[in-house]
C-alpha cells in the first residue's frame, strides 16, 4: 500500500479514537531529522571520519560533508553526545575526528528529566540507544519502542552541507532574557553531566582520536543578559586542565568575527554563520 494512502488511513482512525496516547500508538512516529542522521551513518559509515555531538547548536552551527557525520540534535544532553559517540566507534571504521558542542546549558541538562522526555525515545528508536532512566518512561507510559509511521523511503541528499536550515524566529528582547535564564538555570542544577565528558575524552585519547570542544557564538543581545559573573563553562574548562594539551578547545561564546548577519535567532548560526565557524573549527585541525 502506498505509503501516503496508509498515513492518512491511520490519521482517519485516530479520529475515533479519544485517547492521545493510544492515537499516537496507532499513527506510530517519524523524525526526519533523526532518520537523516541515521540514514546517512548507515549508508556512509566507511568514509566519515568526523563526528559531530550536541545540541541545537551543533544542529545549526556545522557545515557538514559526506565525511562528517552530524548527530546534533536539540537540547540533546551529555549522556545522548557520549552514547552517540560510542556508537560511532562501532560504526565508523575510519572514524579520525570528534566534535563536541558544549552549551551553556549543558552541565544541568538532562533530557530524561525536562519537557524533553518523549523526544528522547528517538535515540532508542533510530540508534538503539537506550535511556539512562527507563523508569521516568514507564512513569508517564511512554513506550520506549514505538513504530515507525508511514514515510517515504528514498535516499536522502548527504551532499547538501547544510539540509535542515534553521527556521527564521527571531525572538523579542524579553524572550531573549527568558532564554538566557532559562539555559543558566539548567546550567547550574548540580548534576554534573559534564562528568561525561571525561567519559569522551578518555575514550578518545585510548583510541588515538582528534577531539574538539567548541563553544558555539551567541549573538550580542544574548550576551547582555548574561550576568557578569556567570560561569556555565567552568567545570569544562576546569576539567580540561586536566588534559592540558591533549584536548582543542574553541571558545567562540562572544567571537566578534561573528555578526547579526550570521544568526537566525540569538543563540542560533544560520547557513552562513554556520559556514564561518566550521572554517574555524577546521582551520584549527591543522593550527
Amino acid at each position: 500500500m502506498n505509503y501516503k494512502l496508509r498515513k492518512n488511513l491511520l490519521k482517519l482512525v485516530c479520529c475515533f479514537v479519544p485517547s492521545r496516547r493510544i492515537r499516537k500508538e496507532i499513527r506510530g512516529n517519524f523524525d526526519k531529522r533523526f532518520y537523516f542522521k541515521a540514514k546517512k551513518a548507515a549508508v556512509l559509515a566507511p568514509q566519515i571520519d568526523t563526528v559531530v555531538i550536541g545540541s541545537s547548536h551543533a544542529f545549526y552551527g556545522f557545515y557538514e560533508t559526506p565525511n562528517d557525520a552530524n548527530f546534533g540534535v536539540a537540547s540533546q544532553d551529555l549522556y545522548y553526545s557520549y552514547q552517540l559517540y560510542m556508537k560511532s566507534l562501532l560504526m565508523f571504521p575510519n572514524l579520525k575526528r570528534v566534535v563536541l558542542f558544549y552549551s551553556d546549558f549543558s552541565d544541568g541538562n538532562e533530557e530524561e528529566r525536562s519537557m524533553w522526555l518523549e523526544e528522547s525515545v528517538k535515540y532508542m528508536q533510530y540508534f538503539g540507544i537506550p535511556p539512562k532512566n527507563p523508569v521516568f518512561y514507564a512513569d508517564k507510559q511512554i513506550n520506549l519502542c514505538p513504530k515507525f509511521a508511514p514515510y517515504e523511503v528514498k535516499t536522502p541528499d548527504f551532499n547538501d552541507p547544510y539540509p535542515f536550515p534553521s527556521p527564521e524566529n527571531d525572538p523579542s528582547p524579553e524572550e531573549v532574557k527568558i532564554r538566557v535564564e532559562k539555559h543558566l538555570k539548567g546550567a547550574f542544577r548540580g548534576s554534573n553531566q559534564t562528568a561525561f565528558v571525561e567519559r569522551i575524552i578518555r575514550s578518545v585519547l585510548a583510541e588515538g582520536l582528534d577531539l574538539t570542544i567548541v563553544v558555539a557564538p551567541v549573538r550580542a543581545d544574548y550576551l547582555s543578559f548574561m550576568p557578569a559573573d556567570a560561569k556555565p563553562f567552568e567545570k569544562l574548562e576546569n576539567l580540561l586542565k586536566k588534559y592540558d594539551g591533549k584536548v582543542r578547545y574553541l571558545n567562540c561564546l562572544s567571537d566578534s568575527d561573528f555578526t547579526d548577519a550570521d544568526f537566525t535567532d540569538c543563540d542560533h548560526l544560520n547557513r552562513d554563520g554556520a559556514q564561518k565557524l566550521t572554517a574555524k573549527i577546521r582551520r584549527s585541525w591543522n593550527g
